[in-house]
């Protein structure tokens, strides 16, 4: 969603009546209207800080996820799977958009018209349905008592590296304007949970293990990688608890939403950064 389709907003969008834009992970400049969902969602995401700490300070216990925490995993997911449809509809805009671009003829002009008017709803659309779904996420959490850390453990082992959903920023790749900063971040958050639970390992006598997770967060660090052991490559016992719940973690994943799954909103006066 990161390249192609943004980088054609900028060609056509501009000169087509002057096309808000909208860059995800930069700053977002918006109105007053499109301040409330964003507040709300900030205003749960102190909460939540404030009462389950920030990602980096969780530490991932020994062993495979828990069934009691996938439980409360699966109904966070739940909760935010009714904002699905809003991201698959900015998708398809933005790929009506990539098919007009695409195009080795220039396309009618009341066709750019009629997609750049679209596209511009879907943008501003979007900013207020980042908000609601941070809010949705983050209010879910806490009632499940999961700060964002252990979340974002528990999804990007299961989604990335069980299921083998690609990161959504590099399936599209790096345009080179920031597309990978995100991810970068989300790395370093990984690697960082990786060598706690390698650490909680140590500490319960499980030296192995602690090793090859340690020795996994040493590989992806040099290689630049995303995704613990790969795609289908974590350690039976971890894929054991996953697969037995195999179905719900299929069921709970959206695509087009998974740019913004693990993401924060921040604001420093009337502009707001989402990452």
């Amino acid at each position: 969603m990161a390249g192609k389709p943004r980088k054609w907003l900028l060609g056509c969008g501009l000169g087509c009546g002057g096309l808000i834009l909208l860059s995800i992970g930069g700053p977002i400049v918006l109105g007053l209207f499109l301040m409330p969902p964003l507040d709300r969602a900030i205003d749960a995401q102190k909460e939540l800080v404030a009462a389950l700490g920030a990602p980096d300070d969780h530490v991932p216990p020994a062993g495979p996820v828990a069934a009691d925490r996938l439980d409360a995993f699966l109904a966070v997911r739940r909760a935010v799977m009714p904002h699905c449809a809003a991201f698959e509809e900015f998708t398809r805009d933005l790929g009506r958009m990539d098919e007009l671009g695409s195009q080795s003829d220039q396309p009618p002009g009341r066709e750019i018209f009629r997609a750049v008017t679209s596209v511009t709803g879907s943008i501003l659309g979007l900013v207020g349905d980042i908000g609601k779904l941070n809010e949705a996420r983050n209010r879910a959490l806490l009632e499940q008592k999961m700060g964002l850390g252990e979340y974002t453990w528990i999804y990007v082992l299961a989604y990335h590296s069980w299921l083998g959903h690609p990161i959504p920023d590099r399936a599209d790749g790096d345009d080179g304007e920031g597309d990978g900063a995100r991810v970068e971040r989300l790395r370093t958050t990984v690697l960082g949970l990786m060598r706690r639970h390698a650490a909680a390992l140590e500490e319960v006598g499980d030296g192995a293990a602690a090793g090859l997770w340690r020795d996994e967060a040493d590989r992806m660090e040099g290689a630049a990688a995303e995704v613990p052991f790969g795609p289908g490559g974590l350690p039976p016992d971890y894929t054991a608890a996953f697969a037995a719940r195999g179905d719900e973690l299929r069921a709970t994943w959206c695509a087009p939403m998974a740019e913004y799954d693990l993401g924060e909103v921040r604001r420093s006066g009337l502009t707001v950064h989402a990452q």
